[in-house]
């Protein structure tokens, strides 16, 4: 019997990385213990960790989380 290790979930750490690198602002990683991913905002903003199974989701959310941000700094 074989237990977790880190290697199991490669992919999901490089989906974190990727969504990183595609959205400045932002720290995304693999919660193995949660299954899902926790985008973390890195700006001025009070913003509560994002968190979702799905990245595509995640991705949408945190482009949301942006408009709205800059929607409140506009006169």
């Amino acid at each position: 019997m074989s237990g977790w290790t880190r290697e199991l979930d490669r992919e999901y750490r490089q989906v974190a990385a990727s969504l990183t690198f595609h959205h400045p602002g932002w720290w995304v990683m693999w919660s193995y213990s949660l299954r899902v991913w926790v985008a973390f905002f890195l700006g001025p903003a009070e913003v509560a960790p994002l968190r979702y199974a799905d990245p595509d989701r995640l991705s949408r959310q945190m482009r949301y989380v942006l408009h709205i941000l800059a929607a409140s700094r506009s006169p």
